[in-house]
């Protein structure tokens, strides 16, 4: 059978869209012809849109009745695919014409990972082969304006990405006081520090920006791509279980994340070179600075840092 048009159904936060990119990039490799239409929620739109054999994106608005459903039904029934993959499975695949389907409901993980049960919902297309790597596609602008907000630094070759961690969801992240004493234990380690998030991490990233002895750029609220193309100039991400740590790890930077509530065996970013640090009482303020310290040097011994 001939594949030209594929539809993929995707997730929505950011970290649930990155473990997504294997699987597009497995059905990108088995049928390098084909043209994708992906839906998406408003959210992940970014993360997709740069995606290269990509042909439109179809947002699923869920503020629009019974979220949005029927709307996005009536886009779409117009279109024949010859493969739909349905990673989120509320049934939409089974409303619209394809030849083939590919959801959870006929899924056979490939492990405890959530990368590795999405992997599995194409494992008769997949099979044996080595599970590809989380990806992001910043534009040329995007690494332009990472270019630039570095050019601050006098020397840029061994600069910390930090998330100081959304206010909202306390017990994710850590006191800022531990990320001062942190960065200032290793502040001879680094040539600087981009602090990354949104505006709910904007009030904590001042309070230790103003008491390190350390460079650093506030980088709060620009895009995900800006914020990929940063991590990408970055030797080491330091922050919460977030989207930010998936978005480190698909650029290849070394992370290390705290966990909380999540299971990291689950939920850790993918990868061979992320430290996954869990707090005592599903709470990562009880993660102590000597364990992330000593995170930091373990990750200097593997060459994330000199």
């Amino acid at each position: 059978m001939s594949i030209n048009k594929i539809l993929f159904i995707g997730l929505s936060s950011v970290g649930d869209v990155v473990m997504t990119t294997p699987v597009l990039t497995s059905l990108q490799n088995e049928y390098p012809k084909a043209l994708f239409d992906i839906v998406v929620d408003k959210r992940g739109i970014e993360l997709y849109k740069n995606f290269p054999k990509l042909n439109k994106l179809y947002i699923k608005d869920k503020d629009k009745p019974l979220r949005g459903a029927p709307d996005l039904l009536l886009r779409l029934w117009k279109n024949r695919y010859d493969i739909i993959v349905d990673v989120r499975s509320d049934g939409l695949a089974y409303l619209l014409r394809a030849k083939k389907r590919y959801t959870k409901w006929f899924s056979r993980s490939y492990g405890p990972h959530a990368i590795e049960d999405l992997m599995g919902i194409i494992a008769t297309l997949h099979k044996d082969k080595p599970i590809p790597h989380t990806s992001v596609w910043p534009a040329e602008r995007d690494r332009k304006y990472a270019k630039k907000e570095i050019a601050v630094f006098d020397n840029t070759d061994l600069l910390l990405a930090i998330s100081t961690g959304d206010s909202r969801k306390p017990e994710k992240t850590w006191t800022t006081n531990k990320f001062v004493n942190l960065l200032n234990k290793h502040r001879d380690s680094f040539t600087g520090v981009i602090f990354l998030g949104n505006s709910f991490e904007a009030e904590g990233t001042e309070e230790v920006a103003s008491k390190i002895d350390m460079p650093y750029i506030s980088t709060i609220d620009n895009s995900l791509l800006e914020a990929a193309s940063l991590l990408e100039k970055s030797c080491l991400y330091i922050g919460p279980d977030s989207g930010l740590g998936h978005i480190a790890s698909a650029v290849m930077t070394p992370t290390i994340s705290f966990f909380s509530l999540m299971k990291p065996e689950r939920y850790r970013p993918w990868g061979d070179r992320a430290i996954c640090i869990c707090g005592s009482d599903n709470d990562a303020r009880n993660i102590t600075v000597d364990e992330v310290s000593a995170a930091v040097l373990s990750n200097q011994k593997k060459g994330g840092v000199t």
